[in-house]
């Protein structure tokens, strides 16, 4: 009787209110996705029949409310239980569930089809002949390729609110349904109110609680005993095929020092014991990590680690049409470009756009009145990770987010020209690996070149404009570090891409107040600017006095 559950009238209103402010209607097929449950079940819940516990509960946690108990209706009487499991009973055509869904499995909102990464993900967790039709995929880039089988451990990387979270409990609800050899899952956070990982007991309890279906409690185990509860744990993991995944993992790492980014902080020693014996203890369980930082630690012979960037323009404009925002297809693109597809940041400045009365709802507003990115909620998460970095990382960061990377590649070269007072190896071994690990700064193979995510770039150019002197050094540095690079020689030069270097130089030279050195790049290439018919496009960078005199090149 325990197995069924079925709404209250009250229970009922609450559900009302907030599927309401979803904009969800009584058997919305979203809903039905993120219950993981059929519209005809639904319309039972709706009907307040008996329906099976665990559907019961998907369907509250589903539109946000936790306290499912709140729900309930009377206990159901006998006569009920046998229509209501029978009506309940899973139809052919649907796939069986081979492991419960973990009580605290955070929710999905305003999921938008990453089908690639759950594909991975599902071949890399998953012998592919297990999973169904899900055929080998490519690894996602700038992941080296994988070269000894399925791993242990995935670790997924990314900055803050890129989506990590909401990928994993999306894969696990997606595996719930499927053929798979789990037969237990267990979610644990470890993120706290106070920014640090929980206790270590308190975890690994939670674990042992979970995956021993209640048979082993924290009344059952030694006191700070490290060893004896990892043992326990690894004995489960051999027994039965688990998949464990342990969401923040950052809250474990040091702070504050470059070559120690992405290592274990000293206070969290336990931890690090943990993740060593689960990855070099044969068992038959899988391991997930989420991070905003890279796990240097992890060994990558059994790890494999995927950095989780934006999403694609197709599904960056679908999240923001579902916020019902007045726009057409060229500024919805914008908006996607402006953010580099950052679902976090998609929907916090889709959701200010449709209620700040200055707006209305219309985007193209939004985007004539704005040209910075940085909203307070947006700035808080990448004041936190900035917060994490050492002197040499924060300097650097703020210095080469002068560079204008969408207009030229920016090499270990440009970056070394802001950074004189340190040595090549020390920029290269500890503090640009620092940035790489702490996800700030990005390495693109195919243009062999160093990028900034937009939020991060803007970040950084505001620290620096905070001493207008370091501001006019940096593009005084990047001006020397432009006007070094060899070109062809001028009787070669066939269109602007040839002295890319020059105009760039120029940028920098007039940002740092240099007009002379600005007005002899100009005096070189004005006479080639009129011949390709290219002063407009280069007027767009330079500010006056200097606008006026190229304008004049076209006379």
């Amino acid at each position: 009787m325990a197995g069924l559950l079925r709404a209250s009238e009250e229970g009922l209103k609450i559900i009302d209110m907030v599927r309401r402010n979803l904009g969800w209607n009584k058997a919305d097929e979203l809903w039905c996705q993120a219950a993981l449950t059929s519209k005809a079940t639904l319309k039972r819940f709706w009907t307040q029949q008996p329906i099976r516990r665990e559907t019961f509960i998907h369907i509250c946690k589903a539109v946000g409310v936790k306290n499912w108990q709140d729900i309930v209706a009377r206990e159901i009487q006998e006569p009920e239980l046998l229509s209501a499991a029978i009506a309940d009973i899973a139809l052919e055509n649907q796939t069986d569930r081979t492991f419960p869904l973990p009580e605290n499995l955070p929710p999905v909102r305003n999921w938008v089809q990453r089908t690639q990464e759950l594909d991975i993900l599902k071949t890399l967790i998953v012998e592919p002949h297990t999973v169904g039709a899900v055929p080998p995929c490519p690894p996602l880039p700038p992941c080296p390729p994988w070269a000894g089988g399925v791993p242990i451990a995935i670790s997924i990387v990314g900055l803050p609110g890129i989506g990590k979270t909401s990928l994993v409990s999306q894969l696990i609800r997606q595996l719930h349904t499927e053929n798979t050899p789990f037969t237990c899952a267990a979610w644990q956070s470890l993120q706290s109110a106070t920014g640090k990982a929980p206790p270590f007991d308190r975890t690994i309890d939670s674990l042992l609680f979970t995956l021993s279906n209640g048979d082993i409690t924290a009344a059952v185990n030694p006191q700070s005993d490290c060893g004896k509860k990892t043992e326990n744990l690894l004995k489960i993991l051999r027994e039965k095929p688990c998949l464990l995944v342990f969401d923040r993992a950052d809250t474990l790492l040091k702070a504050g020092e470059a070559k120690a980014a992405g290592y274990f902080a000293e206070d969290c020693a336990e931890y690090a014991w943990l993740f060593k014996q689960l990855l070099e203890t044969e068992h038959q369980s899988k391991i997930i990590f989420t991070s905003r930082e890279s796990l240097a630690e992890l060994p990558s012979t059994v790890t494999r680690e995927i950095q989780l960037n934006g999403l694609d323009k197709d599904a960056a404009v679908a999240l923001l049409q579902s916020f019902n925002l007045t726009a057409n297809p060229e500024e919805l693109a914008e908006m996607c470009d402006r953010y580099c597809g950052h679902p976090k940041a998609l929907q916090l400045v889709a959701a200010l756009i449709r209620d700040d009365t200055e707006f209305q709802g219309n985007v193209g507003i939004f985007l004539h009145q704005r040209d910075w990115l940085l909203i307070r909620d947006i700035e808080r998460a990448i004041d936190e990770m900035i917060a994490r970095l050492g002197d040499g990382e924060q300097t650097c960061l703020s210095r080469i987010s002068v560079y204008q990377t969408s207009e030229y590649p920016l090499s270990f070269a440009g970056i070394s020209a802001q950074m004189p007072e340190f040595s090549k190896y020390e920029l290269k071994e500890n503090i640009i690996q620092a940035l790489k690990r702490r996800q700030l700064l990005y390495y693109d193979r195919q243009l062999k070149s160093y990028h900034l995510h937009p939020l991060v770039r803007e970040k950084g150019e505001y620290l620096l404009s905070q001493n207008p002197e370091n501001l006019r050094t940096a593009h005084s540095q990047a001006y020397n570090y432009y006007i070094s690079i060899p070109l062809k020689p001028k009787s070669e030069w066939q269109d602007i891409e040839d002295i890319k270097p020059l105009i760039r130089a120029h940028y920098h030279a007039s940002q740092a107040q240099d007009l002379d050195a600005a007005n002899a790049i100009i005096s070189e290439v004005c006479e080639y600017l009129r011949q390709w018919n290219c002063a407009e496009l280069v007027c767009a960078n330079l500010p006056l006095p200097l606008l006026t005199e190229v304008k004049n090149i076209t006379l």
